[in-house]
């Protein structure tokens, strides 16, 4: 992928691979965030978008359309936080940290909420893998 920075002069060529680490990195720092959501359908999805050039991680990638940059996430959240507060937060932090990282100013981010953890569960899960 070819980066060009508002400077005219200087354009750099970054991997996908760089664009998915912001974005997860990103992702960890939204208060209810819980995990990528990774299941069969993306893993099919993976297979051919691989065949189409585009980059994934399980749960996150990424698509170069005419329009511009396409981040697609797809993600577990915990039950209590509201999903458009989310959603929003998402977007800004990711496009806060291409922005800083990389000067990129327009990318569609879509955040698609697959599963509601419960906290409970989640705790009890942990007391159970330390007990182990």
């Amino acid at each position: 992928m070819d980066v060009k920075s508002n400077n005219s002069q200087l354009q750099v060529d970054v991997s996908d691979e760089v664009l998915l680490q912001i974005a997860h990195h990103a992702l960890t720092l939204i208060p209810g965030y819980h995990s990528l959501n990774s299941n069969f359908y993306t893993g099919m999805v993976d297979g051919i978008a691989r065949n189409f050039g585009q980059k994934r991680l399980p749960g996150i990638n990424v698509k170069h359309r005419k329009e511009g940059l396409e981040i697609n996430i797809y993600i577990n959240v915990l039950y209590g936080y509201p999903l458009m507060t989310m959603a929003t937060q998402i977007r800004q932090q990711i496009n806060k940290d291409l922005k800083e990282s990389l000067d990129l100013d327009s990318v569609r981010i879509d955040v698609h909420f697959e599963n509601i953890i419960d906290p409970n569960q989640v705790s009890e899960e942990l007391n159970n893998e330390a007990k182990s």
